[in-house]
């Protein structure tokens, strides 16, 4: 019997086999005959392409998770606004293609062979960038969700436990995530029930989207990825604002998927110097030179982050003060339009020329006040590289030389920007507009990106990597990641209002806004907040150097703990998320403080124009009332309630001008 003579769904069967083991086997099979190949690219329906998807990858009609989830989903699954149909041959066949593209662009060169970083500008090099990266954000976007309802105890029980144990101390510094903890600790319990799909721990605790992504990135990204994040300075501006159309989505997808694993060096064999710092005309450097470390890639990639997180021109109305992209007009983004060093800088030279009216914040005991309460003070997260012994309020050098930079900064700091005197600026009679709106913003992720690589250099000054697998595991961007109880998370349906709403639920009440909802983003719990910040003098010197090549220069770095918990919901505007309340949180900051008086914290969270879930968390002063001192604005990372949490920025609650800034990742751990 000759294989043409089998039945259709005994070689669909075979097909299936193969493509698990070989996917290049589906193309070469169908260039056999007309036959095979209607079969595989001509079939009516997707059952062929479904099956062979699902043989490398999780199913992504299972993805979202989050707390509800299911429920939620199958309310918007009977609704008459049916989702699109996944294309499942379509993505197959993009991800098969990114992962031989990656593989290729990150093997060894051959010996004698040409520089790998020839084409990193080539626009055909860019748009391959682009597309490989939107595969890879499609992947980490449909990984199967964790199971719902994880609980870690920490709790030591029987003769000489501790029974009043602080937050701080109950629960861990990092996130507990069942693939990084189970396998080494005996003294973890995990109580999973089965989920809504029938499913348990044992059953999920891999995904073969994250074992698929572990192995295509098993050399990093591509050298020319990497040369955009590791070279000389950010391509397109500080910003990205010159970048065109090709460049931003490789930036922007790039900066997605870091956000996401981190920043990965380039192994040395192709970390091929000439892009980054050779002249191609100058005579080659020696062979020693010639290619970077892993080492020497980390540094230059902390300091291109370093320069974009701590961009004090960053802050802007247009982007809601917040890693979000500026709305403005699309055809304005693109315009390579110079803007006056002297209008941006101006503020800058009024403080120096004017230390009377100088900033509230250019007091670093303040500051250090200010974001530094609820410490966790068994772990001094301070990273000071000239002296470890400087005192917890992050003075150190900074404060014994104060005095001396007051002396003669203004000078300095004059000189250095053009020397002319800045005209005063007349106050604006018309009012300021709004910012944004939740349905304009869209997360910046190379922005994001910086915030990642330079909370990640932070913590592993301070931390072996064994304390951090909970927060850095790839399985952490899973949906559902983070702990949280299934118990305590019920979707009220339908929260958009629609269906018979026999028991009320979804309706808004009467006068005040609110809707009935539930904690589908895993909001309730114990949370740590890991704050960055420079000393005041060296931010405002290094925006008005642009460099931030001191190789001594020091950030403080603060984890503090805090509970959240839901407070209302209401109606969420942005089209497509209608069944997603917007959820309004408040809590405070746990843990002794440097004044002993927790914070206050309120916020909202709630998805954006791009699908992204956004957190925005303001922070009371210390000396109580209702005014808020600190903001900070986040986007969620991975899927909905994933265990590697939010990255994001903080600054001043009023958004003044020359508010500090810095970069803050949160997480969650019970």
């Amino acid at each position: 019997m000759s294989f043409s003579s089998l039945p259709s769904e005994v070689i669909e069967l075979v097909l299936i086999y193969a493509a698990a083991a070989s996917p290049e086997s589906l193309a070469a099979f169908s260039q056999t005959c007309r036959a095979y190949k209607e079969l595989v690219y001509g079939a009516s329906d997707n059952h062929l392409w479904r099956e062979i998807f699902l043989t490398t990858f999780d199913d992504p009609r299972e993805s979202g998770g989050g707390p509800g989830w299911y429920e939620a989903n199958a309310h918007k699954a009977s609704t008459p606004k049916t989702a699109a149909t996944f294309d499942w041959g379509g993505e197959y066949r993009t991800r098969i293609w990114a992962a031989r593209y990656i593989h290729r662009e990150t093997e060894p060169p051959a010996e004698g062979g040409k520089n790998p970083y020839d084409t990193s500008n080539h626009p055909d090099t860019i748009r391959a960038n682009a597309r490989a990266m939107d595969a890879l954000v499609s992947v980490v976007q449909t990984a199967a969700p964790c199971p719902p309802s994880i609980v870690f105890s920490f709790l030591q029980t029987g003769e000489g436990s501790n029974t009043t144990l602080t937050p701080g101390v109950t629960y861990p510094t990092f996130p507990p995530l069942p693939q990084a903890l189970l396998a080494s600790s005996s003294s973890i319990t995990a109580v999973t029930p089965a989920d809504g799909s029938g499913r348990t721990l044992s059953q999920t605790l891999g995904a073969r989207n994250i074992a698929w992504l572990q192995a295509v990135l098993a050399r990093g990204y591509p050298p020319s990825l990497v040369a955009r994040f590791a070279g000389d300075s950010w391509d397109g501006g500080l910003a990205g604002q010159y970048l065109d159309e090709d460049e931003f989505r490789e930036m922007q997808s790039a900066g997605r998927m870091i956000a996401c694993t981190g920043f990965r060096p380039t192994p040395p064999a192709l970390a091929f110097v000439g892009p980054f710092a050779v002249d191609p005309k100058a005579d080659s450097p020696p062979q020693e030179e010639r290619y970077m470390s892993e080492e020497r890639q980390l540094k230059r990639a902390r300091r291109l982050a370093r320069m974009r997180v701590y961009n004090m021109r960053y802050l802007a109305r247009e982007r809601h003060w917040g890693p979000y992209l500026p709305c403005v007009e699309k055809k304005a983004r693109v315009l390579k339009v110079q803007v006056e060093d002297d209008e941006l800088l101006q503020p800058i030279l009024a403080l120096f020329r004017v230390p009377e009216h100088a900033h509230a914040h250019d007091d670093d005991d303040e500051i250090d006040d200010e974001l530094g309460d609820g410490h966790d003070h068994e772990h001094p997260h301070h990273h000071h590289h000239e002296d470890e012994d400087e005192d917890e309020d992050g003075e150190g050098d900074d404060a014994d030389a104060a005095d001396e930079e007051d002396a003669d900064g203004t000078a300095e700091a004059n000189d250095m920007i053009l020397g002319a005197e800045m005209p005063v600026q007349q106050p604006q009679p018309s009012a300021q507009p709004s910012p944004p709106s939740p349905e304009q913003l869209r997360a910046d992720w190379a922005y994001l990106a910086a915030v990642r690589m330079v909370v990640e250099a932070n913590l592993r000054e301070t931390f072996v990597d064994e304390d951090l697998s909970g927060l850095l595991s790839l399985d952490g961007l899973r949906p559902g990641s983070a702990p949280w109880d299934a118990s305590q998370y019920k979707a009220s349906l339908p929260v958009d209002g629609e269906g018979d709403g026999g028991d009320g639920k979804g309706k808004e009440k009467m006068g005040d806004g609110e809707v009935e909802g539930w904690d589908w983003a895993g909001v309730t719990g114990v949370w740590k907040r890991c704050v960055c910040w420079m000393d005041y003098r060296d931010l405002i010197l290094h925006n008005l150097s642009g460099e931030f090549e001191d190789p001594h220069l020091a950030e403080a770095v603060r984890i503090i703990a805090m509970h959240l918990r839901v407070a209302s919901y209401s109606r969420c505007a942005v089209p497509g998320y209608e069944h997603l309340p917007n959820i309004h949180v408040v809590g405070e900051t746990t843990g002794a403080s440097i004044t002993g008086q927790p914070r206050r914290i309120k916020g909202t969270v709630g998805i954006i124009a791009d699908g992204s879930v956004r957190w925005t968390l303001q922070f009371s002063s210390v000396e109580g009332g209702d005014a808020n001192e600190w903001v900070s604005e986040g986007v969620q990372v991975g899927g909905v309630a994933s265990a590697m949490g939010v990255l994001g920025m903080w600054t001043g609650a009023n958004h003044e001008r020359m508010d500090p800034l810095g970069p803050c990742w949160a997480w969650k751990v019970g």
